[in-house]
């Protein structure tokens, strides 16, 4: 008992203390309350339903705070809070979150936030199990509460009679459909799917496609759209689907627009790859749209003659036998794994019926090569006149739902959308192979040059290796690729400067009148054009670089921009810091692991500057004392950078939604109480939006408004000498070679090679350049060749032989001219220029 009255007697200090004007002493009274809520002795909190509704009303306020990371303390108290709310609670909880998604005056993005987190903590009904009742009690409150609003409309919380307010999932006037909402009801799916009634079903999905159809959607949310549906087809009954295959059946039939028809497409392919077993018998039903979205502006004018051949329109589906139809389409643009998107291939599987195909893209020239049992036509084009085509109307939508489509054969599979983790909701769905081995904890490690991804399978996609997603403990990452050189653990680190080196955490900024813009997770594609707009108005910022993430390679890698790029970076005057090697969250590693992230992280810079920083900050904001991490950033000699404002900029990257995060921006400046208070800024040069619309916004806001824009060492008063620690033992860029240990030699899954990647038996090619590229040319094979990771031969080119539309192996045969190489191989990569490949990739990328 008087454990219980000491719990409830700090429970309300706390929470008056989040009525204190100071930020600082809100930040840290939730942080304290959020190891309360963690604590045994607030269990008590389920019996008193006072105490409970008291405390969720703290956290409700604590949400709407003008400050970004109080914002982000009071969404971590509401995961253990739920666990200890009475269900009446729960309910009143939910509802008045909803209802502030339909305000005007808030940003809508944290009540949809907060239901999200919410919904990932309730108890969930577990396969294979009968629900529990704490599942059951849960589901009860989510139907009653939360799925009506998503769906909506319903009536208003106001006295008004008969007033009612649009669902969650409805488009509003002023701001457009919402993709937080989307997520929110994504999540409800993940978690609930299988006690959803069918009437809760198909609302939902009405919802979802009145999104689906409205051409204004912008893509961002178009996209969220498809992943729902993606989830909710899971769990149709046989009726449901039947009668959604009708809808989209109607739908195409009703001339639709050319983006309608571009989104039906997509949803067709969602479902194709959500539910391939539940979709398989109305392949014959949707798949002649898919395919006629395909070929409708890429097949030429019937019995044309070119260069001799003689080309012909593909005849409507209605003409041809459905038993056949499809193995003639067998399309490699279609495949998964994509060199071959140099080319497109027509095959039949019946030698009774002799009809082929080939897609006349206006630039194609034709050549015909024959295998045994095998009649196939192969078209070589241009691969930029290709990448004009397929990045035009539907093509790209229409050529993923046909490869998905592809992949109903008996001989591909693919697992449903799993749900994310309970303990991050911010980590994105993925989709695995279901015939890979399970991994993870409690399961095991891969078998050996296998990832395992985030979901728990193992594969060596990209899906499964690209980091932070791969699961490091348990099998082979990307993050396990290393810098060349030598290790700086052993270079000086004195503590110099005025800047709090850690365990302490910087938030804000202490110089008056300046802003610190940082960009997190770069360098990436956008970057350039970032450097290009700081330059225009000469301004400074701070780049919080990461080494190896979101499968973009080694920034250090030779051939690759980044190293370029963050060198511009330096000449400008911008600083560069360190956001670790693979985007990790270094409370949830151990300090081994944490001591790579940032050791391998400065390694790679010290290849590219000489230099390393002193500067960092930790992948989502995440390094607490328990863990150990602050104290290991203070060993390692670090300056430990946080932010007062959180531009949510990863949440919102599309036109329609990037005005959020310019209205975080504002009303922070408007609401300041000194003229000139410093402000620490948090963005992501990886966003489009944030590049190309939001950091001008910025620019101009705080120039009007008086302020410098400046690096985050100007703002904290740090002399520009105390930025970076020098290694005197580099000179210029050192090798590749592997000075940290990894056991061996891994196939490269995108194209690059160098340390302990090897490119023999990647699909790439098994030639590793001089630039760290793979590939099947003289300019790989030849003169610079790596002999260390991959196969090495000048007097020849080396073909690569595809024995299934997924998966590639090396062979040392050449390809003549006239004849390929005998394989037993279905189909033949014709041989590409380098410029063809590189562009190749990209659209491998776009297309898979």
């Amino acid at each position: 008992m008087a454990d219980r009255q000491a719990v409830q007697h700090n429970l309300n200090s706390l929470l008056l203390k989040l009525d204190d004007p100071d930020p600082d002493m809100r930040y840290m009274s939730l942080n304290d309350l959020l190891g309360v809520l963690n604590s045994p002795n607030s269990t008590y909190l389920a019996h008193d339903q006072f105490s409970a509704s008291k405390l969720a009303e703290g956290l409700l306020k604590a949400l709407d705070d003008q400050h970004g990371d109080v914002q982000n303390q009071a969404l971590k108290c509401l995961g253990p809070l739920v666990h200890r709310l009475p269900f009446e609670s729960l309910a009143s909880l939910l509802e008045k979150l909803t209802n502030l998604t339909a305000s005007q005056t808030i940003d809508t993005s944290v009540p949809n936030t907060a239901l999200r987190y919410i919904v990932t903590a309730l108890p969930r009904p577990q396969a294979g199990q009968q629900p529990s009742l704490d599942a059951t009690s849960a589901y009860s409150a989510v139907s009653r509460v939360l799925i009506p609003r998503l769906t909506g409309p319903v009536q208003s919380p106001s006295s008004r009679r008969g007033s009612v307010v649009k669902g969650m999932l409805e488009k509003d006037p002023s701001k457009g459909f919402s993709s937080d909402a989307i997520d929110v009801l994504i999540q409800v799916i993940n978690c609930f799917g299988p006690l959803l009634k069918e009437a809760e079903l198909t609302a939902l999905k009405d919802s979802v496609m009145s999104i689906v159809d409205n051409d204004t959607a912008g893509t961002v949310v178009t996209k969220r759209a498809l992943a729902a549906i993606s989830a909710l087809v899971l769990h149709f009954s046989d009726n449901q689907l039947n009668l959604f295959v009708k809808e989209l059946t109607q739908k195409f039939n009703s001339q639709p627009t050319t983006v309608h028809q571009r989104h039906l497409v997509a949803t067709v392919g969602s479902i194709a790859k959500s539910a391939p077993a539940k979709f398989g018998p109305y392949l014959p039903t949707l798949a002649p749209f898919v395919f006629s979205a395909l070929g409708e502006d890429a097949v030429a004018p019937a019995t044309t003659v070119s260069q001799g051949k003689t080309r012909y329109r593909m005849p409507p589906p209605a003409l041809l036998p459905p038993s056949h139809y499809w193995d003639k389409l067998v399309a490699s643009c279609l495949a998964k794994s994509t060199t071959a998107a140099s080319f497109c291939v027509v095959g039949q599987r019946d030698q009774n019926i002799s009809a082929t195909f080939p897609l006349d893209f206006s630039s194609i020239l034709p050549q015909t090569s024959y295998l045994p049992h095998q009649t196939l036509t192969v078209f070589t084009f241009g691969a930029m006149r290709m990448l004009n085509w397929a990045l035009s109307v539907y093509g790209l939508a229409a050529c993923t739902t046909a490869r998905n489509i592809i992949t109903l054969q008996s001989n591909h599979h693919l697992s449903p959308i799993l749900p994310r983790p309970q303990d991050d909701v911010s980590i994105q769905t993925l989709s695995v192979r279901a015939t890979g081995k399970r991994c993870g904890s409690g399961v095991g490690k891969c078998p050996e040059k296998l990832c395992c991804s985030t979901a728990g399978y193992c594969g060596d996609t990209k899906d499964h290796c690209a980091s932070p997603d791969c699961q490091i403990d348990y099998g082979y990452c990307d993050a396990h690729m290393t810098p060349g050189g030598s290790s700086t653990e052993d270079i000086p680190r004195p503590l110099d400067g005025v800047a709090l080196y850690g365990p302490h955490i910087i938030r804000s900024c202490t110089v008056p009148g300046t802003v610190a813009l940082t960009y997190d997770d770069g360098p990436k594609e956008f970057t350039k054009d970032l450097l290009d707009l700081l330059d225009r108005y000469e301004a400074k910022a701070t780049f919080f670089i990461t080494g190896n993430n979101n499968a973009k390679g080694q920034i250090d890698s030779p051939g690759m921009p980044w190293a370029s790029l963050i060198q511009r970076m330096h000449a400008s005057g911008h600083q560069i810091a360190s956001h670790t090697w693979s985007h990790q969250d270094l409370s949830k590693i151990s300090r081994d692991q944490r001591r790579i992230q940032l050791l391998w992280n400065e390694a790679a810079l010290r290849n590219i500057l000489g230099f390393f920083p002193t500067y960092m900050r930790p992948p989502y904001s995440s390094c607490t004392a328990e863990s150990g991490c602050l104290e290991d950033m203070g060993e390692l000699g670090y300056h430990i950078i946080l932010y007062d404002i959180d531009t949510e900029d990863y949440k919102h990257d599309s036109p329609t939604e990037i005005q959020r995060s310019k209205d975080i921006f504002d009303s922070s400046l408007d609401a300041r109480t000194a003229f000139d208070r410093p402000w620490l800024v948090i963005a992501h040069d990886v966003h489009e939006q944030t590049v190309h619309n939001l950091t001008e916004h910025m620019l101009k806001k705080l120039i009007a408004e008086g302020f410098r824009p400046v690096t985050v060492g100007e703002c904290l008063g740090d002399p520009p000498k105390y930025w970076y620690r020098e290694d005197n033992t580099v000179d210029g860029r050192n090798s590749r070679k592997n000075v940290f240990k990894v056991p061996s030699r891994i196939v490269s899954f995108d194209g690059m090679c160098g340390g302990n990647v090897t490119c023999d038996g990647s699909r790439f090619g098994p030639c590793c350049s001089g630039t760290g590229f793979c590939g099947n040319l003289t300019t790989f094979c030849g003169e610079g060749c790596q002999s260390d990771n991959g196969i090495c031969d000048s007097k020849t080119n080396v073909a690569v032989a595809v024995e299934d539309h997924t998966d590639f192996k090396a062979t040392g045969k050449a390809m003549s001219k006239d004849k390929p190489a005998k394989s037993d191989a279905s189909y033949m990569v014709p041989l590409i220029l380098p410029v063809e490949f590189a562009v190749l990739s990209l659209l491998a990328v776009l297309i898979g």
